[in-house]
């Protein structure tokens, strides 16, 4: 069944609304017109509806696009009569699918007042006197929401445009271009709008996730009242409402070896707004062998780092650094040790301000270098990153030559780990307990006297406690944890010791001897 139908003879709405229906809908929005009797104070006695079909069709089609691309729906339809309407009969059917009711209301106002304001289809209203008048229904104005453009497009690039480097020709190439960014949180929701409002003309977005509470402190292209909603079809509609001339394309599969290809393909330049080693390796190993270049960005804290990978130039790649990711836990996330809010955000326009320079040509790329920037003490740091020749993905003799899983090894045991089943009962209850979780984190039972100390604040020449009975350091999974006693035991501390598996293991053990 099509998106759009026209119809000429009076139809039921039941059928087009069954085709919307989708478990993953908790909200369904419809619009229905009829033939009233009576416009502009005169009787009305019937309808006579004409279309041009083949355009009308093709534009309502757009618009349906649209609506999938602003707002946060699964599915909409929609139905025009033509011919004679009598008195009651429906002239328009709108239906939306949507999670929530706030998106499928919106899309559906959206829909019928573009529909109203674009379609080439006309109205003979037949009064009551016997007269009748040919109404041209393009008389309502568009929605509010419109993505028809209300002014010239080079009105948004005027200041730009007066920069040497770009002018008429560079705006032209922008226009041209088709950037994908894989991800859109902290460094993907800064770099985005900044592609979008400098116009480049096609962005594609990777992004299987939704949006959570913890995420709007950094992710500003959001607001509060998204939680919940897919990010990926959040951002396709603030781009699109910010830049009505680009075209957003969504991609809300994960990306993996399987698609990853397919995605790449047709794109000129990808934005790695990841953080996690095995999409970031993956991207790597993709600008080698399928030859399109990859902006990456990576983040600690208060420090970042941003590098391009190009198989044309003479730069290394990923693995000319590190030659496999390393190993799970090593290195925490944002969730794990936190970050601050304006670090992505920098970064992420960092990233796009090299995307900029690659499409425009302009000198100054990172293709064969690192840049390094640390916003606790503003110290900045650019070094050259030679292409190693035994390495396995662009040395002399490679040995990755297809895009496969990459694998996050385990980081092997520590000896200051320890497994709290092996010990006795009484040494446990004779030692001290600290909680490195942050406050969001902490959920069930904890052995009584617990300290918490937030690794996020955690200060090993200052830990909050001194010296004394056995000290047992725990937090989520035990990678930061390990960390902690690790800082401690460095600083001479020599009864410290972090729980493997973390606050489940404690819980474990606590369930252990109450039974």
């Amino acid at each position: 069944m099509a998106r759009f139908t026209i119809a000429a003879t009076p139809f039921e709405h039941e059928p087009f609304e069954a085709a919307l229906r989708d478990h993953r809908a908790g909200a369904y929005a419809t619009f229905e017109g009829w033939v009233r009797d009576h416009n502009d104070g005169r009787k009305v006695a019937r309808l006579d509806y004409e279309a041009f079909e083949p355009l009308a069709i093709a534009e309502a089609e757009r618009i349906l696009d649209e609506a999938q691309a602003k707002f946060a729906i699964h599915a909409a339809r929609a139905v025009h009569r033509t011919g004679t309407l009598q008195l009651g009969d429906r002239a328009v059917w709108i239906g939306v699918a949507a999670s929530h009711r706030d998106e499928a209301f919106r899309a559906c106002r959206y829909i019928i007042d573009e529909i109203k304001a674009r379609l080439p289809v006309w109205k003979k209203e037949h009064y009551a006197g016997g007269d009748a008048i040919w109404v041209n229904c393009q008389h309502a104005a568009p929605s509010e929401l419109s993505f028809t453009p209300k002014l010239d497009e080079s009105q948004l690039y005027a200041r730009q445009l007066r920069l040497p480097e770009i002018g008429e020709a560079g705006q032209a190439k922008l226009k041209d271009a088709r950037v994908l960014i894989v991800g859109m949180g902290g460094l993907g929701s800064a770099a985005a709008p900044s592609l979008a409002a400098a116009g480049v003309g096609t962005l594609g977005l990777v992004e299987h996730d939704e949006l959570d509470a913890s995420n709007l402190h950094r992710q500003l292209l959001y607001s509060a009242t998204d939680i919940g909603k897919p990010k990926a079809q959040l951002a396709a509609a603030r781009l699109s409402a910010l830049n009505p001339f680009l075209s957003v394309r969504v991609h809300s599969d994960r990306l993996g070896p399987a698609n990853c290809a397919e995605i790449l393909a047709g794109y000129d330049l990808v934005l790695d707004c990841t953080d996690n080693f095995a999409t970031k390796y993956l991207l790597n190993d993709a600008a080698h062998l399928l030859g399109v270049p990859v902006v990456q960005a990576s983040l600690y804290q208060y420090e970042g780092q941003l590098q391009t990978i190009d198989a044309a130039s003479d730069g290394g790649c990923l693995r000319c650094i590190h030659p496999a990711p390393p190993p799970a836990g090593a290195v925490g996330n944002c969730a794990e040790v936190g970050v601050l809010g304006v670090v992505p955000q920098l970064f992420g326009a960092l990233q796009a301000a090299e995307a900029l320079k690659r499409l425009l040509g302009m000198p100054g790329q990172l293709s064969d270098a690192t840049l390094l920037f640390d916003l606790a003490t503003f110290e900045t740091q650019r070094f050259k990153r030679p292409r190693r020749p035994d390495c396995a993905l662009c040395g002399e003799q490679p040995s990755i030559t297809s895009l496969t899983d990459v694998t996050v090894a385990q980081a092997p045991p520590s000896e200051i780990e320890v497994d709290l089943a092996s010990i006795d009962h009484a040494t446990l209850r004779g030692a001290r307990w600290i909680d490195l979780r942050e406050p969001a984190e902490r959920s069930g039972a904890v052995p009584p006297g617990t300290l918490s100390r937030p690794f996020g604040g955690f200060d090993a020449d200052a830990p909050g406690f001194e010296p004394g009975p056995r000290t047992f350091l725990f937090c989520a999974a035990g990678r930061r944890s390990l960390r902690a006693a690790q800082k401690l035991r460095a600083r001479g501390w020599s009864d410290v010791w972090s729980v493997r598996g973390g606050a489940d293991a404690v819980r474990a053990i606590l369930t252990e001897t109450a039974e």
